[in-house]
């Protein structure tokens, strides 16, 4: 029976068949494309225009359109025909999508849209060049089934040094008879996407290296492999070996046979069996406090605006009357996030060997005067020589780390000294699960996060004052303690301290001393660290409250001697009355002892 073409199942197949390729033949793609793009967080939009500017250093068909945003929106408006119908449609619906970013970022998105569009009949290396900036936020179809060959030719590719990248700039010829081969075995493969695959890797990662003419010669050096690649099979030994040399001496054609199971011992019937052993209990991933740091991870993504403002306030509030808040600039957690996502792949070892290096080069770039070129340059020696050490701020620090690829970071972990992976993998692991989250985050908040899921993955290797100085913005959002367990007269303790006026505050600030023999006992009884909770309670009060009453530098010192007060409160059943009543002279001006005891039951 000859299908239906008249009536509502007519009318209903040609509208799905209108629907299925109205932007074109890759519809699909082109669709997922605009849905994808328009998700792009602010971070992952600079990982384009990055890639952008590399493609583009070696390319000026990766320079930027000609056309600003408007005028190709004008020319989709027009009926001149410059503009074929599908991409126009696909035009509009990007457009809208993007109404809100900037000219620049409509341009590239565009670009890459139209040479999806346009894909079967554009060559590999002219489409790259337009969707090479958005390979990795949105791979292409077809880009996780490369053969074997091909996969591992890119993995090489992207290992190569400059100098051996510097082999695939020499200019090249090969036998018109193996060219001709060549051009008749792509024609029947028009559709494998080694080519495609290699081009988009090859203006990725050459231009790292190579720029302007010679880099352009290596990354088509690079795609003409592909090319071989993808039409082996109809390929004579001789052709291949011709077609192959002008990259055999950089990737040799025989070291892409190597299979992982090559060397796999073979196994018999008749080997014993042995029963396996019982899994090794893992650490947690983020290590002792991993409970509290994955509740900081859910809880971080689910603050609202106004609770957001909260945060950032309390954090200036911290900033009056500490430091803390300095530590770790905005370059510098930029830094070490670009960092942790540059890594993913790599093993926890070397992860944590490359965070400890951007890390420590980033205070020391940070440090403004504090540290000489010496010491500069000896931080930033594993960085080298991808990244100079001359005229370097945590910014520019941050947007260099940015354009290092797989194989600098495999290297920087190799050169970069020895780190303690134990202490510092679970904060390795804690910046990996939140990079998303960072993504659409400013600056204040990045910093004000990352200072916060620190300060709790080394929650217990803090003093409690330095905890709070920390963790205080997200107290209220996210608590880390419960209220119940710290007793009835801590709790009060803690309220007092959230409740103090300004004269109280300034009586807390007044200078004190205890005795060596008062010291002493109070050191006894802290041994089993059961008044840390205690005292991290009231740290986390008072690094909010004071500096809301006294903005001047006695703010600390009031701080210091309200957290003092939570420690001697956590820990008075352990100390005699006289003990007590001395340890809290400090304090007793502004919160009397006897304020704290429970109130006296009315008789009825």
């Amino acid at each position: 029976m000859a299908p239906a073409s008249h009536g509502l199942l007519g009318r209903i197949q040609r509208a799905n068949d209108v629907a299925s390729h109205r932007f074109g033949p890759h519809t699909a793609e082109v669709e997922a494309f605009i849905l994808a793009v328009g998700q792009l967080t602010p971070w992952q939009w600079r990982q384009v225009q990055t890639t952008k500017r590399l493609v583009a250093s070696v390319s000026k068909d990766g320079a930027g359109a000609a056309d600003s945003a408007r005028s190709i929106q004008s020319a989709i408006r027009s009926s001149d025909g410059r503009i074929s119908e599908p991409m126009a449609r696909a035009g509009e619906v990007l457009f809208d999508t993007l109404a809100k970013k900037s000219d620049d970022k409509q341009v590239a998105a565009w670009q890459a849209m139209t040479a999806l569009i346009m894909r079967s009949n554009l060559p590999a290396l002219k489409f790259a060049v337009h969707y090479a900036p958005f390979a990795t936020l949105i791979p292409l179809s077809g880009s996780d089934v490369l053969d074997p060959r091909t996969r591992r030719f890119i993995a090489l590719l992207e290992e190569l040094t400059r100098d051996r990248l510097a082999g695939l700039a020499k200019r090249w010829r090969v036998d018109a008879a193996a060219s001709r081969a060549l051009l008749q075995a792509v024609a029947k493969h028009r559709h494998a996407k080694s080519e495609e695959a290699v081009a988009v890797a090859a203006l990725s990662f050459i231009p790292h290296h190579l720029v302007g003419d010679e880099g352009w010669t290596a990354v088509r050096t690079a795609v003409h492999g592909g090319r071989v690649l993808s039409a082996l099979g109809d390929l004579t030994a001789e052709e291949t070996a011709q077609l192959w040399s002008p990259l055999e001496a950089t990737i040799a054609l025989a070291s892409l046979d190597v299979e992982d199971g090559a060397n796999r011992p073979a196994t018999t019937r008749s080997m014993r069996r042995v029963p396996a052993a019982p899994p090794a209990k893992t650490a947690a991933a983020y290590g002792p406090n991993h409970a509290e740091v994955a509740a900081f991870i859910r809880g971080v993504a689910e603050l609202s605006p106004i609770q957001w403002l909260r945060v950032l306030d309390r954090r200036k509030l911290v900033a009056s009357v500490t430091r803390e808040g300095t530590v770790e600039p905005a370059g510098v957690v930029r830094s070490i996030l670009i960092a942790l996502e540059a890594t993913r792949e790599l093993d926890t070892y070397s992860r944590c060997r490359a965070f400890a290096a951007v890390e420590r080069a980033g205070y020391v770039i940070e440090s403004h005067g504090g540290v000489n070129l010496d010491q500069v340059r000896q931080a930033l020696t594993p960085f080298e020589p991808s990244i100079a050490f001359e005229a370097l701020n945590g910014g520019g620090f941050a947007h260099q780390v940015a354009t290092l690829e797989r194989a600098d970071w495999q290297r920087i972990a190799a050169a970069a000294p020895e780190a303690n992976v134990e202490a510092v993998a679970p904060l390795v692991n804690a910046g990996t699960a939140l990079i998303d989250f960072f993504g659409g985050r400013t600056d204040d908040e990045a910093v004000a996060t990352w200072h916060g899921v620190s300060a709790l993955v080394h929650r217990h290797q803090l003093t409690p004052i330095k905890f709070a100085a920390s963790y205080a913005p997200f107290a209220s959002a996210i608590p880390v303690t419960n209220p119940r367990s710290l007793g009835a007269m801590v709790s009060r303790y803690v309220t007092a301290v959230g409740r103090l006026g300004a004269s109280q505050c300034a009586t807390l600030a007044e200078p004190w001393q205890i005795g060596d023999e008062l010291s002493s006992a109070l050191s006894k009884a802290l041994v089993d660290g059961s008044a840390r909770a205690g005292e991290e309670s009231a740290a986390l009060a008072a690094v909010v409250t004071v500096p809301m009453r006294l903005a001047t530098a006695g703010g600390w010192a009031a701080v210091k001697t309200a957290a003092f007060g939570g420690r001697v409160i956590a820990v008075r059943t352990r100390l005699t009355t006289e003990q007590l009543e001395a340890l809290w002279q400090p304090i007793q001006p502004a919160i009397p002892l006897a304020s704290l005891s429970a109130p006296a039951r009315v008789k009825r």
